[in-house]
This record gives C-alpha cells, structure tokens and sequence, in this order.
C-alpha cells in the first residue's frame, strides 16, 4: 500500500535536460520551480498524515473492512509499511501520540494468525532501543496479549514474533519489578508461560537481556522469605542447560569480558544453587567473585587536576627541558 519513491530517473533526466555543461548555476524559469516542486511534492509522503491514516484504518470495526473489500493480506501489507515508518524513533514515539499505539496492540488479538504476527513484529520494531516507546508499550498493558501469544498461541510464526517484542530489557525489568513487589503475581505469571519464556531468553545474544532474565527466574525461584520455592513450575533440565552453557562461555572469557560479566556470574551462581542445592562450577573456579571485582577503581584523575604547587617533589630528567621543568617557582616581586 506504499507509494513508490521519487522518480530519480525523471529527476535526473530534468537535471541534464536543464544544465548547460559549464557547470555554473542558473536560475530557474517559474513555470520551471512550479513544475520540479510539484514533481516531488508527488513524490514525498507526509509519513505523519500516512500513519494518522493507519491509525484510522486500525480503528475501523472488522465487519466495516470486510464490507469495504478490504482483506486480511491487505491489514498485514498496511502493518508492513507501518512497521517501515516507525523505524525511526520520532515516528515510533508519534505513534502513541496519534493513536495509533492502542489499536495496533488490539491486533494482538486478531482472529487471523499473520494479522497478530505481523502487530508483534511493528510493536518489536516500535520499542527496539526505545525506552520511552517500551514505556508506552506497558502502560498501555501490551504486554500481556504479548506474553499470552508466546505462551498459548497455536501458530508458531506468532509465538516467534511475540517473543522477539517481550525481549526488550524495559519489559523484563517491569516483570521482574512486579515479581519483587508482588509475590502473590508470580502465579499469574506461572501460568502465563513465564518461566519458559525467561529460559529461553537466559540463553540471549544480549547481556542485558540475559541478566534481566537470570534475576526474573530467581525472584521466582524464592519464597517470601527467600528460600527456594520449587512450587513453581520451571524446566529444571532445560534451565540447567542453559546454565551450563553460560558456565561453559564465561569459563573462557577474558579477564576484561569477566569484569563485565560481573552481574551474570553471581546471578547464575545464585540461581543454580537456589534450584539444585548446590554451588554452581562457577563457584569451584573462583569465577562468582573475583579480587578486582571489589577494588576501587583507579585514580586518574586527581593526578590531572592536581596543584603545581602541591605536587610532590619528581625526580628530575636528563636534558635541558628537564631542567626547565624543575625551576623552582618564584613567589617574589
């Protein structure tokens, strides 16, 4: 439902047509600006009133689309140019502004499967490196038809999509909030496919992600009073995999990428022996706490920004500019 894009070929044919060859500006005749403005005036999308149109689409009751002619492979070209619009923040933020956020995560809930994987796939892109769109997002409850899609629904393409759109670290942090705040939710959650869900994405290319995931799955694994609570319901032999996997990666890693594996390392360990009753291998290698982990950071700034006259005394170099160096400093008239 795009439009294309400029006429580069009769733009470029205009440019030749109207140059000289020397190279030297000219000015333009009127009838010649009228025509070129309105060339690419017909050529440019108002990507704004384009996604206010969107929004109205969205909007309209099922039954009046249908009436209309318009159908599902339609709806799904319409979220494939959304998606392309709100690739840019500015328009991924104007969204909710427009209305159009609300009844984009309506499609969530669409009776046809592409329609609710493709809503997924724009609202991953909306919120992708976006914290205020992620914001958005959940208070606009999105992500619970989210986590509902990736848990219950029958086609694996939506159970994918919805996934890629819960894995942003904004949602992972509010669960994991709500988990601390509220224990009683952890059931809810339970049933939601939660455990799962954050196993799978233990095992993340992103290490944010990752340790946002760890310390979900540990908040579940505790009781109030923070013993382990095996009532729920986690696949231990899949989590232990994927432990061991992560185990396995930080056992090799540099002493730089140790450092900042820091949080991951002691959540791991934690987790493991939350839920198997025993230290993690991490804990025999002497990887859960390492000696800089504690140290001060170094000092390099106060050497900068120290005095010339309350700098200690430096032993003095060989060479004339040594010398130079350490002339004493003349206070007197």
């Amino acid at each position: 439902m795009a439009k294309e894009g400029p006429n580069w070929d009769g733009l470029l044919k205009w440019s030749i047509a109207n140059s000289d060859g020397t190279g030297t500006g000219r000015n333009l005749s009127e009838e010649d600006r009228k025509w070129f403005m309105e060339a690419m005036q017909a050529q440019t999308i108002d990507v704004v009133k384009r996604m206010k149109e969107i929004t109205l689409v969205m909007k309209t009751p099922d039954n009046v689309l249908e009436e209309q002619g318009v159908t599902a492979t339609d709806i799904e070209d319409m979220l494939e140019e959304l998606q392309e619009h709100v690739e840019s923040i500015d328009m991924a933020n104007d969204l909710n502004s427009i209305g159009g956020l609300t009844p984009l995560l309506n499609y969530l809930r669409n009776s046809h499967a592409n329609i609710r994987a493709k809503a997924a796939e724009v609202v991953s892109t909306v919120v992708q490196n976006n914290p205020k769109s992620q914001q958005l997002v959940m208070d606009a409850n999105g992500l619970e038809p989210l986590l509902s899609n990736f848990a219950s629904d029958g086609d694996i393409t939506v159970r994918t999509k919805a996934l890629g759109a819960i894995s942003c670290e904004k949602a992972l942090n509010l669960i994991q909030y709500l988990l601390q705040e509220n224990p009683s939710d952890r059931n809810v959650v339970t049933e939601l496919g939660f455990p799962r869900i954050m196993t799978h994405l233990a095992s993340s290319e992103d290490g944010e992600v990752r340790e946002a995931a760890l310390s979900s799955l540990y908040e579940l694994s505790k009781d109030k009073t923070g013993e382990a609570d095996n009532s729920v319901h986690v696949d231990d032999e899949k989590l232990k995999q994927v432990l061991q996997d992560r185990i396995n990666n930080i056992s090799v890693m540099s002493s730089e990428d140790l450092a900042a594996a820091k949080e991951e390392r002691q959540l791991i360990d934690s987790l493991w022996t939350t839920r198997y009753n025993e230290p993690s291998s991490l804990r025999e290698k002497g990887l859960v706490v390492l000696p800089e982990d504690n140290a001060p950071a170094p000092d390099v700034v106060s050497g900068l920004l120290e005095s010339p006259l309350r700098a200690p005394n430096r032993p003095a170099g060989n060479g004339k500019n040594s010398e130079k160096r350490e002339a004493p400093l003349l206070l007197g008239p």
